[in-house]
């Protein structure tokens, strides 16, 4: 079975994410607290959609209330983030509660706002698979 999802064979619109099946593969839509996702849930968000704010790496849909951390009565919707932390790259590769990459010799790099499925080191792809180099 090729993993359509670790490859650019699999195409899905921009609001969703890809899950490989037995011969093929599924598109499916992210959470709607995401802008973007590289999968399940507002933790798999790209960008945090409006009425949302990043806390982590998960993206929630109400503002701190007093007392609470990120809180500040000073603050335009009593939260003060940082121009940095609402653009932050997020390392989707170390902050997946599973394997991104599920392909046998594939390893996770990062990228700027997404990820891709590589080969690992003294291996190569050929038709869809990561093969000893």
């Amino acid at each position: 079975d090729i993993d359509e999802c670790g490859t650019e064979m699999a195409h899905c619109r921009a609001n969703q994410f890809c899950v490989n099946t037995e011969g093929s593969y599924e598109c499916r839509d992210c959470s709607t607290a995401c802008i973007g996702c590289m999968g399940a849930g507002p933790a798999r968000c790209k960008k945090c959609n409006k009425g949302y704010w990043r806390d982590g790496a998960k993206c929630l849909g109400e503002w701190p209330a007093a007392g609470q951390a990120g809180w500040a009565p000073h603050c335009p919707h009593r939260c003060c983030l940082s121009p940095a932390s609402l653009s932050a790259d997020v390392d989707e590769c170390a902050s997946a509660e599973e394997p991104v990459c599920a392909g046998a010799q594939e390893v996770c790099e990062n990228t700027e706002g997404s990820y891709r499925c590589v080969c690992a080191p003294g291996h190569v792809r050929r038709d869809g698979q990561c093969v000893e180099d």
